[in-house]
Formats: C-alpha cells, structure tokens, sequence
C-alpha cells in the first residue's frame, strides 16, 4: 500500500535528483514522489530505477509545488522519503 501524500511530507527525506538516485542505491529510500512536469527523461529514469528497486511513485502536479509541499523555496523535481530506521 502506497503511503499517502500528507503522511509523507513530515517525514526524513532528500531532495533533488542526485540524492535520490544516491539513496535508492544505498537501499535507504521507501518512497519516491515525482514532479509530473519534470523533465521526461528524469521521469522516466527515476520510474524504472523504482520499479527495479520495488520502491512505490507518486506524482505532484508540479516542481513548483514539489518544492512548497516539502518546505523549500525552489522548485524540485523529486524527492525521495527515507526509510524508518
């Protein structure tokens, strides 16, 4: 069961791209929420990387509000919630 959007937002995470690819290959990312306007190569990327690893995606309308939703001034185009230790 996927988590839900709200239930996310306050947990650990990292942000941007580069960290999220790091952190799923480290094995410590339980959920990816992706920006529907990001670029369609960095979708694509981030969707097969997630289904290799088993990691559930979700979507947000925008960067724009990516980056408001997790409490930054920027737009983003991912983000990746941390598992619980």
């Amino acid at each position: 069961m996927e988590p839900s959007l709200s239930a996310l937002i306050a947990e650990p995470k990292v942000i941007g791209l580069r960290q999220v690819i790091r952190g799923i290959g480290d094995n410590q990312i339980r959920c990816v929420l992706i920006a529907a306007d990001a670029d369609e190569s960095i979708r694509r990327q981030l969707i097969t990387l997630c289904s290799r690893h088993q990691i559930p995606v979700m979507f947000t309308p925008s960067k724009a509000e990516l980056g408001r939703e997790v409490g930054i001034e920027v737009s983003c185009a991912t983000v990746g919630f941390l598992k619980r230790a």
